[in-house]
């Protein structure tokens, strides 16, 4: 198996987004724009329409211009002139070794979309990045377009720190959609990830925590010793970064969502 590392992941964030030209439909391109002076203007209008977010200007499409939002510096946890001469393997390098290979199966997923006008879709992938003080971090990081004229666009990221939100269980993709002016999520991408993936019997044992059984109960339905249960459950809690029972069915109904 080939080993994921910041190199390798952005070479795949370089493949999703070298291709934006072209999209699905042959007959319609979706240009980057590349003058600065729009594209700046537009990045300080977006910034006041997501106050609570980090801004980045995709570093594929709009190579020649290299942005990171002030705000970016609190949120991400390093100094404005060091994003700012980070290289790609740099940042991805700063995401949590376990979640690179699942970020570099969400970006898959999304090329294998070709989901036409890109302005009509955003993606949010959910991973843990390292700030400054060594610490990892929850970041919810959202790419979404932006129409500047007709078939020209601003490739965009947000970042949010949502550790305090929402625990982090695993690497996720959710798939936003516009309807009615509105964006809704339509589905929610689950890369494949092998260390915590969760045996017949840890599934027994999940489903019955979920319904409120006790280690005692559980035992008799199954017809194992409680230690047996007790250990299943301790290596479900490790495998899945939860603390207890409640934690463990929270995280298999977000997962089943």
């Amino acid at each position: 198996m080939m080993r994921i590392n910041g190199e390798t992941a952005s070479r795949a964030f370089v493949d999703l987004f070298a291709g934006q030209e072209i999209f699905s439909d042959p007959a319609k391109a979706f240009v980057a724009e590349q003058d600065e002076q729009i594209i700046l203007s537009h990045l300080q209008f977006a910034e006041r329409l997501f106050p609570k977010s980090g801004l980045g200007l995709c570093p594929v499409s709009h190579a020649k211009i290299q942005y990171f939002s002030q705000s970016c510096e609190q949120i991400l946890g390093h100094p404005l002139e060091k994003l700012v001469k980070m290289s790609l393997p740099d940042f991805f390098g700063l995401i949590h070794p376990h979640d690179l290979p699942s970020v570099q199966q969400c970006f898959g997923f999304i090329k294998a979309q070709k989901p036409g006008d890109p302005e009509l879709h955003r993606f949010v992938i959910h991973y843990r990045f390292r700030n400054g003080r060594g610490e990892y971090i929850h970041i919810r990081n959202e790419q979404l377009a932006v129409s500047i004229r007709e078939n020209n666009y601003i490739f965009m990221m947000l970042y949010r720190d949502v550790s305090k939100e929402e625990k982090f269980y695993h690497v996720k993709l959710e798939v936003h959609k516009r309807i009615n002016g509105n964006f809704v999520k339509i589905h929610t991408y689950h890369p494949q990830q092998e260390d915590k993936d969760i045996t017949p019997r840890q599934n027994d044992i999940a489903t019955l925590v979920i319904k409120g059984f006790s280690n005692r109960e559980i035992a008799d339905r199954l017809g194992i010793s409680i230690y047996t249960v007790k250990n299943h459950k301790q290596i479900l809690f490790k495998k899945i970064n939860v603390r207890n029972s409640i934690e463990l069915a929270n995280y298999v109904q977000r997962s089943a969502s």
